[in-house]
């Protein structure tokens, strides 16, 4: 990219001149590039990575309205060493939840019993961890929020006592407070 310096002519312009140069001011300066080529056609993965960063930065910009929030995200951002709190928020819709880890061997089909979910995202909290029990034919027995035990680690306590337990499964949805959710699912372990 070209500077204009001292050229009365360029001085201040900005946009295209005949397709084939771009003038830029910024900062008092003018700047002369090349006209952008047609962008190369996107793939479907291209696609949604556009298409999650810009409900990312939605996000982000309403976040930083509300003070309270803006502030929350300044300390985040100092805590993550990021620029600042429009970034973190940015950071945090795009980073994935995790689910690590579902201990199941506490559970053996009856209530009152525990079902442990290692659950997190890098550098931020998640907001809500869901268990749900399905049989064979892929009807939910019981569904229910888990309490937070630890930074990472959820506890789910049964409600009900299973008699069927061939072919159950468990579903679990770690939630942000973005809005994004993961799903996880295994088998278990009973027979």
């Amino acid at each position: 990219m070209a500077r204009s310096v001292n050229n009365i002519l360029t001085k201040g312009l900005s946009g295209m001149v005949g397709g084939q140069l771009v003038f830029r001011s910024w900062k008092g300066k003018t700047f002369i590039s090349a006209a952008p080529k047609k962008p190369k056609k996107q793939s479907p993965l291209q696609k949604q990575n556009r298409q999650k960063f810009k409900m990312a930065t939605t996000f982000a910009k309403s976040m930083i309205k509300d003070p309270a929030k803006k502030a929350e995200y300044k300390v985040i951002a100092e805590r993550l060493n990021l620029p600042n709190a429009y970034t973190a928020a940015i950071t945090e819709y795009m980073r994935k939840t995790e689910v690590k880890e579902i201990d199941t061997s506490g559970y053996s089909g009856k209530q009152g019993e525990e079902i442990k979910v290692v659950a997190g995202k890098k550098g931020f909290e998640i907001q809500q961890v869901e268990v749900v029990i399905i049989d064979k034919d892929g009807v939910a027995l019981e569904e229910g929020k888990a309490v937070k035990d630890s930074d990472l680690d959820w506890v789910y306590k049964t409600r009900t006592t299973v008699k069927e337990k061939e072919g159950m499964q468990f579903l679990i949805r770690a939630r942000d407070r973005t809005g994004n959710f993961i799903e996880k699912r295994v088998n278990n372990h009973l027979s």
